[in-house]
């Protein structure tokens, strides 16, 4: 609990209109399929983010105050240190669309009074028009079908003057040594995957752009990099980041999916988290890629 206050067999096919980068369903029905899922390990490995190892970027615009909108909370981890950093008189409103991911995070903030966690659509904000200072996402647009409409429904809900931050990965800058082999088919598998379910696995390159698609002046938007490294230097967070996509490869929705959609076989799958474990146990092993960070101020 947190405390408050103290070889790929084929590319999968996509019936979708390309637009700029990303994926549109011209039939959305808010029906986006999360290629990672809830599984115990997915769930382990997204509650070691914090608002310091995963939001820095955001954090300056956070007062002691503030009230937040936190977009895909997940398990609540972030979310509970911008509870800490707003503090009493400030107040942060969790949002996610799955209900068990839900009651984690409100297990997550429970020792918090100032965080409200609920089941919302990030299309249809069940908000007032300048309901918020801020609002946050992370790792979330990547997972849509159309993340500039949920860019747009969270611009709606901020206040002039205020922040919409969001971070997301770009998958296409994985790499990682010495079994560069492993990790070309996983990033393959995992691209063709995210894509199968209309999403944009590289969502990080293209977050200015988006940003722009809003309607929003240059001038109002800033645009950053950060790279997330793993290597000797802490050799624990780069052991767990290696055996949690080893399980994740063939025991989480990804594994599934991957499988169901005919981008691979399960022996493929097999030898991608025997990959991912021996890479896990090599002490020499490096990894590490770009998170796109963008702020964009209403």
């Amino acid at each position: 609990m947190h405390s408050c206050f103290l070889s790929i067999r084929h590319r999968a096919k996509i019936g979708i209109n390309q637009i700029r980068g990303f994926a549109i369903d011209s039939a959305n029905n808010n029906k986006d399929v999360y290629t990672h899922g809830h599984s115990e390990s997915v769930v382990r490995q997204h509650a070691a983010r914090t608002a310091y190892n995963s939001a820095a970027y955001f954090l300056p615009f956070l007062k002691k105050g503030s009230t937040v909108l936190d977009v895909g909370c997940g398990p609540g981890s972030i979310t509970a240190d911008f509870a800490s950093i707003v503090g009493p008189a400030g107040h942060v409103t969790a949002i996610d669309v799955a209900p068990g991911i839900i009651e984690e995070a409100r297990k997550q903030t429970e020792a918090c009074s100032n965080v409200t966690v609920e089941q919302a659509d990030v299309y249809s904000l069940p908000y007032p028009d300048n309901s918020f200072d801020h609002a946050h996402a992370h790792q979330v647009l990547q997972h849509l079908s159309d993340p500039l409409s949920a860019m747009k429904e969270m611009k709606r809900v901020v206040k002039p003057g205020g922040y919409v931050a969001c971070r997301d990965a770009d998958y296409e800058t994985m790499v990682g040594s010495p079994d560069t082999e492993t990790f070309t088919k996983w990033k393959s598998v995992y691209q063709a995957t995210c894509r199968q379910n209309n999403a944009e696995p590289n969502a990080g390159r293209f977050l200015y752009q988006w940003a722009r698609m809003t309607g929003t002046e240059p001038s109002d938007i800033h645009y950053s990099n950060e790279v997330v490294l793993y290597s000797h230097e802490d050799d624990d967070f780069r052991e767990k980041w290696g055996r949690a996509w080893s399980e994740r490869s063939i025991n989480s929705e990804f594994g599934r999916q991957a499988v169901e959609y005919g981008i691979a076989s399960q022996e493929e799958m097999e030898s991608i988290s025997e990959g991912w474990r021996d890479w896990a146990n090599n002490k020499d092993g490096v990894f590490y890629y770009v998170n796109g960070q963008v702020l964009i101020k209403v």
